[in-house]
């Protein structure tokens, strides 16, 4: 039994947070061979185009604000497409060659939940949202669903995922608690002057709300946070084995 070994990461690039001059870098250290980035604004989309064709010489970039997204690899993309399940904010539906096999990579960031007075709950067209993304994964493995949720692992749709049959990768073999937000005040958009003064000011995450889920074909071997990129975000890490019968 052949098997492939492959590393995938999955960034919030924070719309702009994560400068160029600071992305790039991080980027090409990262040592991994795939990389889906949420929140990717057009100067972000550029540099990765311009500056990181040597590593990662295939690229589906669709830069934008909150829904911006972008998916680089090592290996071939054979084919890619946004999809539109929520209102202005599309994900991004990939496949991959991974050396002779073909593998489906999903990039999510559905919008946050709300305070009701039920609690902490996202809304119906986010659940739906959440549910197609969760069913085409399902569907087409071996497959990796990764992104910024906006949840953490206490939200009842983690739980619903999980059931689904996707795996999280960091569960088990992550160390600590994961937490990826916030490194620093996010990219506001109703406090733009305050945001301008402070967004530098070095915080302590407190939440894991970035997953790399994977159908049971692939097995995780390390999961691990990458380093600071700029973004409000931290990277999440995923070394993945995937065997061939």
């Amino acid at each position: 039994m052949n098997e492939t070994v492959f590393t995938v990461m999955t960034y919030n690039a924070g719309n702009g947070l994560a400068i160029p001059r600071r992305l790039v870098p991080l980027l090409k250290s990262s040592q991994a061979d795939i990389v889906g980035l949420q929140e990717l604004a057009p100067p972000q989309a550029l540099a990765i185009e311009e500056q990181l064709f040597n590593e990662f010489p295939f690229q589906a970039l669709f830069p934008g604000e909150f829904w911006g997204k972008g998916l680089i690899s090592r290996y071939p993309i054979i084919d890619v497409e946004q999809l539109f399940l929520y209102p202005g904010r599309p994900d991004l539906h990939g496949a991959i060659d991974l050396a002779g096999n073909p593998l489906t990579v999903i990039l999510a960031h559905p919008p946050p939940p709300h305070l009701s007075l039920n609690g902490i709950r996202f809304a119906p067209k986010v659940m739906d949202q959440i549910q197609s993304l969760v069913k085409v994964a399902a569907s087409n493995p071996p497959a990796i669903l990764m992104g910024d949720f906006n949840m953490t692992y206490r939200h009842a749709v983690y739980t619903q995922i999980r059931a689904s049959g996707l795996a999280d990768a960091f569960h088990g073999i992550g160390k600590g608690g994961g937490y990826t937000l916030p490194v620093r005040l996010g990219p506001w958009r109703r406090m733009k002057r305050l945001n301008r003064l402070l967004r530098w000011l070095p915080m302590l995450p407190l939440a894991r709300v970035d997953y790399i889920w994977h159908t049971s074909q692939l097995q995780p071997q390390a999961v691990w946070l990458g380093k600071d990129g700029g973004s409000d975000h931290l990277p999440v890490l995923a070394r993945l084995v995937l065997q061939e019968s």
